[in-house]
């Protein structure tokens, strides 16, 4: 049994890419999240940057080893662990709850993006978003990660490459360059840097946890977390340095990286909207399949799955920018509690280990 794990799980290539799968959403590969918590501090924004770089690092190792000590992917397990059964399945619920949203602004960000790349009402977009969902969580785990296994890495390598494009484009400055307002929930840089790897790992708690006990072992698990958020930290630095090309420009546009993929060319721009079509569905799957796993198995759950999404796409119809400035703000506050209960529980989880090693030694 051991023998079959170590060479069918996944490797920690397989694990940060579905890292970065679970966070580079439409929000993410459009820039919108990367100008909104970072972009408008100016230089200021990029030492925030740093930090949640060394954030998504460390926090996702942090769950990975949690995962894979206890042998489990239960989420309340993973925020409290066994001896808080109560309180953990409390916060694991308000997880879900706050999940659930997100399943809206993806579907949003679906409508916004055939909206403004073809002029096609919302409500199309986020259908086909929704149904795209719908038919990866009816799958399984093994569906998810082969869907990212596929997508992830070419979603990276497009993004980077267009985000140097635009960087050494000739774009010149259109307006303002200093005096953007930053969203009420994030108003100075150390806070906004925070409450983005807040909102973020509440996405990643459930699929890192399943990831991780996937794995090939606990090295592969904790470097494939690790590598993920080192990833997803050169991305965002990426992007807000592209972003920076034309800032009066980035700010005024709902998806500031498709716009600028307009601007350089009509192949970029195909190519870049079949990416970020591509990074919503991702997202939007993987933040889903962690709503899912909440709900009792039974012959129940597939409807309620097909019912909640519908749900999602009515709400989805309000519109993504609203979203991202005071949505993900919100989450992001209460991730920090859920953040330091993992913390808690990782630092017990490691000084039982040791004490168990101690005495077997």
């Amino acid at each position: 049994m051991q023998n079959d794990r170590k060479s069918q799980g996944l490797t920690f290539i397989n694990v940060a890419a579905l890292y970065v799968g679970t966070i580079m959403g439409a929000g993410f590969a459009s820039g919108r999240e990367g100008w909104q918590f970072f972009g408008v501090f100016g230089m200021k924004g990029y030492v925030g940057l740093l930090i949640a770089t060394v954030l998504f690092a460390v926090i996702g190792m942090i769950i990975s080893y949690i995962a894979v000590t206890k042998g489990t992917d239960d989420v309340a397990t993973l925020i409290m662990g066994e001896k808080h059964p109560l309180m953990g399945r409390i916060f694991a619920t308000c997880i879900s709850l706050m999940l659930y949203p997100v399943i809206v602004s993806m579907s949003a960000a679906g409508g916004s993006f055939l909206n403004q790349q073809f002029g096609v009402h919302r409500a199309v977009g986020a259908a086909i978003i929704i149904a795209l969902v719908i038919f990866t969580i009816l799958g399984d785990f093994e569906r998810i990660q082969k869907v990212f296994k596929k997508i992830v890495p070419v979603l990276f390598v497009i993004d980077v490459g267009l985000c140097a494009i635009v960087s050494f484009s000739d774009i010149e400055q259109s307006g303002a360059t200093e005096g953007f307002t930053p969203s009420n929930m994030a108003p100075d840089w150390l806070l906004a840097a925070v409450i983005f790897v807040s909102y973020n790992i509440i996405a990643l708690i459930p699929l890192l946890g399943s990831a991780a006990v996937n794995s090939k072992n606990r090295k592969h698990a904790v470097a494939g977390a690790g590598l993920g958020g080192l990833l997803l930290g050169v991305l965002t630095i990426v992007l807000v340095t592209a972003l920076r090309k034309d800032m009066a420009f980035s700010d005024s546009m709902d998806l500031p990286m498709l716009a600028y993929s307009a601007k350089i060319s009509w192949v970029a721009n195909l190519l870049f909207g079949g990416v970020l079509f591509a990074a919503i569905y991702s997202a939007a799957t993987s933040v889903f399949y962690g709503f899912t796993v909440m709900i009792p198995e039974g012959p129940k759950k597939k409807p309620i799955i097909v019912v909640t999404t519908l749900v999602g796409f009515l709400g989805s119809l309000t519109g993504f920018k609203v979203i991202v400035s005071f949505l993900y703000p919100f989450e992001g506050y209460i991730g920090l509690v859920i953040i330091t209960c993992v913390i808690i529980n990782f630092i017990k989880t490691y000084r039982e280990e040791k004490k168990t090693e101690k005495e077997n030694a």
